[in-house]
């Protein structure tokens, strides 16, 4: 008796609308579908090169008898004027769209980055520039109060003098009126 020859059976793919009712959506779901459907009808979306009609409906998931193949690298290419069939088209249309504006949020952060920094260079240099002006003027009025000392110093000198004047012409006059008298 020969053992039955087992062949390996090609894995079952399912169509959208099979695989839509095994996993109906609830109603907010399909209200959100029906948002983005909107959303999407008005305006064409770039499209990914790397997804083909020729690809099932079914999101590519191995059972416990597939070997998972090696992922490809895929390319960043759009083409316009393709339309997205299917659940995985979508996640990875957006998950490309997601990883761009990441990209984009990242550049514009360095390049605020790099703005700050100019700026903090520019701040710590008026900085620099205000620290010598505060003690040039600390230097400035350190010097007039010193004239203005010396000024007063000077200034009392001369009233000194002026009353020691007074005082020997006052002493001259009372000789003089002594000596006439």
């Amino acid at each position: 008796m020969q053992p039955p020859s087992y062949k390996p059976s090609k894995p079952k793919t399912l169509t959208l609308d099979a695989w839509e009712s095994k996993s109906p959506l609830s109603s907010t779901a399909n209200k959100s579908l029906a948002v983005m459907a909107n959303a999407t009808a008005e305006y064409e979306r770039p499209y990914p090169d790397i997804f083909s009609a020729s690809k099932s409906a079914t999101p590519n998931h191995p059972t416990p008898f597939e070997v998972p193949s090696t992922p490809q690298p895929q390319t960043a290419t759009f083409k316009q004027h393709r339309f997205i069939t299917t659940p995985q088209q979508y996640l990875e249309w957006f998950e490309q769209i997601d990883k761009s504006i990441d990209s984009e949020h990242e550049s514009k952060y360095q390049h605020h980055l790099d703005k700050l920094d100019k700026e903090l260079k520019l701040h710590n240099e008026m900085l620099r520039g205000v620290d010598l002006l505060d003690k040039e003027i600390a230097t400035l009025k350190s010097n007039w109060n010193n004239i203005d000392t010396g000024t007063a110093d000077l200034k009392n000198a001369c009233q000194n003098h002026l009353d020691q004047r007074d005082d020997l012409i006052a002493a001259k006059e009372r000789l003089l009126e002594k000596q006439s008298t």
